[in-house]
């Protein structure tokens, strides 16, 4: 058996604690034993192995083998450190690569690409052997991993993200869309990866006035939007049925959304609102523009299969939430989904078509931020990061390398 000779250790070439180290390094198992009974066969009859001999062994061996991994320092004997405090203003707390990962898809990183980032960060962390790091340093770490192998956008996302949270307003997304589109599902994903505290969607809004708003009274509320038109009493003549009593229906939800926001405004809380009854033209936002960061955005579907196929689905996950009645007024959904398109999109606010992207999640957070970038606050915030003169540094080479 070989002897690994460190300074005036002597330590026996247990292959068991190769195999640990490489699994830490990210090589699943049966990898990671085949690597290390190679370098064992390596060994077997070298009798006593200087440090520096076995590193450059092993390592060899991975760059030839596995060139494309990251490999760290290879002292696999030694105990390497395992707890690392991140240093706050609110005090240490445990790094966490699950946490990191989920404030790196505040860049618009896909999920597996940013918990590879924090895997990395933190084997980088234990091979250099840190027990602390500041959260500056570990934001820092970040952004110049984001910027090495995603690019600069997406640091100045992640850094905008981080900002957000420091800044006295509240972040205040708005995701409008007909029936079927996925606003819920993509609320409640935007909410954990941006850590917002809110969710609030407007047919809860629209529920809790029904109980206060007799049906002989509002009657438009105690339908659905798509049905809205089938108790309407009265209406503009010159609009089609269908769109009148939407309007109805979304103009009385508005005075609800508004008591939401101002709240969220007051008590300074960040939220999602997520509806059908997000229409611009009726639900007024300007007031709100100075008293918090508001990022509306739409969902849409283009494709009526695509359309016929999300109900289902929906159907079959949720069976109380039958697919025949959203079927039997597809129209009147597409009807509705025209209307709100044509409006949102007289408003300049972003269209994310469910069916054409492969990350809803990535493709919002990239809407949402890029929508912030312009505000004075935020371009304040983007100078005055750690990491900003690099940042424009790598952006100046970026276009002179274009230029060239």
């Amino acid at each position: 058996m070989a002897t690994i000779i460190d300074g005036k250790k002597r330590i026996p070439f247990m292959r068991g604690m190769l195999v640990h180290h490489l699994i830490e390094r990210g090589f699943d198992h049966d990898e990671a034993y085949d690597i290390a009974d190679s370098v064992r066969e390596l060994v077997r009859d070298l009798g006593d192995v200087d440090k520096e001999e076995i590193l450059e062994l092993i390592g060899g061996f991975l760059r030839e083998h596995h060139g494309a991994h990251q490999i760290g320092d290879l002292v696999f004997w030694e105990r390497r450190q395992t707890m690392i405090a991140v240093d706050r203003r609110m005090g240490p707390r445990p790094f966490s690569k699950e946490t990191l990962s989920r404030s790196l898809q505040g860049s618009g990183l896909a999920p597996d690409a940013a918990y590879h980032i924090a895997r990395d960060i933190e084997s980088g962390l234990i091979d250099q052997r840190r027990s602390r790091i500041t959260h500056v340093d570990l934001q820092e770490a970040a952004a110049a991993a984001l910027t090495e192998r995603h690019g600069v956008s997406y640091a100045e996302r992640y850094f905008i993200v981080r900002a957000l949270k420091d800044m006295d307003k509240p972040l205040v997304i708005l995701i409008g869309g007909t029936s079927g589109v996925g606003k819920t599902s993509l609320a409640v994903s935007l909410a954990n990866v941006l850590d917002i505290p809110k969710v609030v969607g407007t047919d809860d809004i629209r529920q809790i006035m029904r109980l206060t708003l007799a049906p002989e009274l509002m009657p438009s509320i105690h339908v659905s939007s798509y049905e809205a038109s089938e108790v309407a009493d009265n209406h503009d003549p010159s609009m089609d049925p269908v769109i009148a009593g939407f309007r109805e229906q979304a103009r009385t939800v508005a005075v609800g959304v508004r008591a939401i926001l101002s709240r969220c405004v007051k008590e300074n809380t960040s939220v999602i609102i997520d509806g059908v009854h997000l229409l611009p033209g009726i639900l007024d936002l300007s007031e709100f523009a100075d008293q918090a960061f508001v990022a509306p955005l739409c969902l849409s579907i283009s494709d009526r299969n695509a359309f016929e196929e999300r109900f289902q689905q929906r159907a079959a996950e949720a069976p109380e939430r039958s697919s025949d009645k959203y079927l039997s007024h597809i129209e009147q959904i597409l009807k509705i989904q025209d209307y709100i398109l044509e409006n949102t999109t007289r408003d300049d606010i972003p269209v994310i078509d469910t069916t054409t992207v492969e990350d809803l999640t990535s493709s919002a957070v990239m809407v949402v931020v890029e929508r912030l970038q312009d505000r004075d606050e935020v371009k304040r915030a983007l100078e005055s990061a750690p990491f900003s003169q690099d940042l424009s540094n790598r952006r100046k080479k970026k276009k002179k390398h274009k230029g060239s």
